[in-house]
């Protein structure tokens, strides 16, 4: 009795000195509600993902991001057996589990919440509320902290296991954190560092957008024994492509070797002292054209350097141009990877392509994509054939089986990296798909489509989506946004347009804009051209009984809607794309949703909605849009509005002319403001006004990218007095009180009547 007294005794003064300790920043303490802090350190580092594997190998943790739950999935001994779907909050993102296989963790990024999961009982048990649209999740080797990226506010959320509280926020000075990776150093005790994503790359001070080599991607880092600040920032330089462009018509050559910057890094993964980084380059000089514009980046950056490993960052799609059998097939979107753990194979996903690429590193980190003889006496590649838009993957500690997270077809792929080549043993449904038919899974056949570099028909077509699946429509509208970059197209520079304010949330089946900054389309379905002319795809109209493309395809007239073409799952596949557009391209959560009206900034930003409107803002940004551009005519032929051609050298391109603006951002003399004829672009007519809907999410702004941030957007004096209202903004603290309000525009601002 005595002993057993004393071991009570001793138990209490641990637990009381385990607390002292933390209160002071030291470990945290023991709690019955924390598991993992009873000795349990996780065997891998963590880091943020839509599917994650308990550390015995025996459970798979999936989030359904377009279902709003969770499955447990148990894959002991290739069971591959869905145990129970859990629902969580909105739009479920990223996933961990803890080390001792007690909870799990998952963002909700629509909610802006953590769900916490007890993996036990399969049972959500609480919600802890975090900042604007939560993406990536990772978790300290310990499992006694999460660090949370919230993409919308610009934040990283630090919660407390223990009592699943928010403990900490650190703000990050960069645009859409996303991806997080925490080390497992000196054993998983001590010290870690938290590795953090900027989701989308920004003008350098000394290149500018629009240029190839003139933004660069962050990575911010973290210590987790001081989370008062930024420890240092990591940036990821642009590289030679590996390829070559025609550039005569820009004033260079005909064989220009071309750079692209490491941008839509969502995801990271360390091992051996390094960080990788799958990403979709950008190289935005012209020409506009599938083998230029995008490129499969896979970035490195040295851990303890704190800088990109020399030498590190390879070109996906340059590895694919070498190979000698044909047909190629190029590595659109890399969205994640993952490596064996006993060897320096690894495995990136192809989001686009719905392919694994297998991937090698060296002694020094420097990764090397792998090829195999392929038929008559070529190579290629080497990739695994999984389901329909992978983003996500796991391997066991085992490294005989990868586990692969698809998100559109909703389910996993279980790969067998035992057998030579690899390959997809089993699929797990993760969630239902909807009925035939219905119009759930219209949308959804438009969501594929939109995220394929491929594409598979019912009338037996394939690979209609771009040349040798080089791109998607996601590669510069990541679920339907905008990737940041400013393009170099034809009619002039040009930022990537989101589309969520394409349609009035109100009414998206009669209330849409004219489309591009220079009016020159006028239905989604003109972006046919885009397919066909940029991504080199044979696209979706045809010619009746055929499945050839249909030759007379232009803007304004004959209308493209309705045309004869392609079909996905029964659906027509431009009417699939728009309804999915008109009611599933996500709105980006204001981080000053839910603020306090009372508080100084809820005054702020109601005294900025007054100074809209006194500004006479809704003139050009009004409605239920955020945008007066409307198509407010029949799309019929002979086309009835008036298509101003413009005289050189503007022609030939065709504009709706009364949609435009003049704003004062069009520069003739800019070089940038050259179209593919080395003529001057369009400009000198205006622009066709964007939606301000969420527009605090998508810098840089204008439609040349000349402003990185909001503030200068309203230093610019012909801009802010568009609507014929002179003076009011000339007042700092007008501008200001402005500029709160625009921050807080998102889907749930009541519209201000134009």
């Amino acid at each position: 009795m005595q002993s057993k007294q004393n071991q009570v005794f001793f138990r209490v003064v641990i637990v009381l000195l385990l607390a002292f300790m933390s209160s002071c920043g030291g470990s945290p303490s023991t709690s019955e509600a924390s598991p993992e802090t009873n000795g349990t350190i996780a065997k891998n580092s963590s880091y943020s993902s839509p599917i994650a594997i308990s550390d015995d190998d025996s459970l798979l943790v999936v989030a359904n991001t377009l279902n709003g739950t969770v499955s447990l999935i148990n894959v002991s001994g290739d069971a591959n057996t869905k145990l129970a779907e859990i629902q969580v909050g909105e739009e479920p993102r990223s996933v961990v589990i803890t080390p001792s296989k007690a909870f799990a963790y998952v963002t909700n990024q629509v909610s802006g919440t953590v769900s916490v999961i007890d993996l036990a009982s399969q049972t959500k048990v609480t919600d802890i509320s975090v900042g604007a649209e939560p993406y990536g999740i990772a978790l300290t080797p310990d499992g006694a902290r999460a660090y949370v990226a919230n993409s919308a506010s610009n934040t990283v959320s630090i919660i407390d296991t223990a009592s699943n509280t928010v403990i900490g926020t650190i703000n990050i000075p960069g645009v859409q954190p996303r991806g997080v990776a925490i080390t497992n150093n000196n054993g998983g005790t001590g010290q870690q560092f938290v590795y953090v994503t900027q989701f989308l790359s920004q003008p350098t001070a000394s290149g500018g957008p629009g240029l190839d080599q003139g933004s660069e991607g962050k990575v911010f880092v973290i210590s987790t024994t001081d989370d008062a600040q930024i420890q240092g920032v990591i940036t990821l330089a642009p590289h030679d492509t590996g390829f070559a462009a025609d550039r005569t018509a820009f004033g260079g050559t005909d064989k220009d070797p071309t750079f692209a910057y490491p941008n839509q890094m969502q995801s990271i993964v360390l091992k051996n002292g390094r960080g990788y980084l799958p990403n979709v380059a950008a190289s935005p000089e012209g020409p506009i054209k599938f083998n230029v514009d995008t490129q499969a980046f896979l970035s490195v950056f040295d851990v303890a350097a704190k800088s990109e490993l020399s030498g590190g960052t390879i070109n996906l799609h340059a590895a694919v141009k070498t190979q000698t059998f044909s047909p190629k097939l190029f590595l659109a979107n890399p969205w994640a990877v993952a490596f064996e753990h006993a060897s320096n194979e690894g495995y990136v996903v192809s989001a686009a392509s719905d392919v694994l690429v297998k991937i090698t590193v060296d002694d020094s980190g420097v990764p090397t994509v792998i090829s195999v003889p392929a038929d008559g006496d070529t190579t290629r590649v080497l990739t695994i054939d999984v389901h329909k838009n992978p983003r996500g993957i796991v391997i066991n500690n085992a490294d005989t089986r990868a586990y692969v997270y698809n998100f559109i077809s909703k389910d996993v792929s279980v790969v067998d990296l035992t057998a030579s080549p690899e390959a997809e043993l089993v699929r797990i449904q993760s969630a239902d798909l909807p009925a035939a038919g219905s119009d759930a899974a219209k949308f959804l056949a438009g969501n594929e489509l939109f995220h394929s570099s491929r594409g598979e028909f019912d009338e037996g077509a394939t690979e209609r989506m771009s040349n040798e699946g080089w791109q998607a429509c996601a590669s510069c509208h990541p679920d339907g946004l905008s990737d940041g970059v400013v393009w170099a197209f034809n009619s002039g520079p040009r930022k990537s347009v989101p589309l969520n304010g394409t349609f009035s949330p109100e009414n998206p089946t009669g209330n849409q804009r004219v489309l591009n900054y220079s009016a020159v389309f006028d239905e989604l379905e003109d972006f046919e051209l885009n397919i066909r002319n940029v991504s080199g795809g044979k696209g979706l109209i045809i010619l009746t009984g055929t499945t050839d493309p249909d030759p007379n395809v232009k803007a304004f007239d004959p209308p493209n809607a309705g045309r004869k073409q392609l079909h996905i799952g029964g659906f027509p596949a431009w009417n699939a794309i728009v309804a999915w557009t008109q009611s599933r391209v996500p709105s980006p959560v204001s981080p000053y949703r839910g603020v306090d009206p009372s508080s100084e900034l809820g005054l702020q930003i109601a005294q900025g909605r007054e100074i809209f409107t006194q500004a006479n803002c809704q003139a050009c940004h009004g409605g239920a849009k955020w945008s007066t551009s409307q198509v407010d005519f029949a799309r019929v032929s002979p086309f009835p509005e008036t298509v101003t051609a413009g005289t050189p050298p503007e022609a030939p391109f065709g504009q709706l002319s009364r949609f435009l603006q003049i704003v004062g951002t069009f520069d003739p003399a800019s070089p940038l403001e050259k179209n593919n004829n080395n003529q001057g672009a369009l400009g000198k007519l205006g622009y066709n006004p964007p939606s301000l809907l969420s527009i605090f999410a998508f810098p840089p702004y204008f439609h040349n990218g000349s402003c990185l941030t909001l503030e200068c957007v309203l230093e610019n004096q012909t801009h802010r007095e568009a609507g014929g209202v002179t003076g009011l903004l000339d007042d700092p603290a007008n501008r200001e009180a402005l500029l709160q309000f625009l921050k807080s525009i998102d889907i749930k601002t009541e519209p201000i009547s134009p």
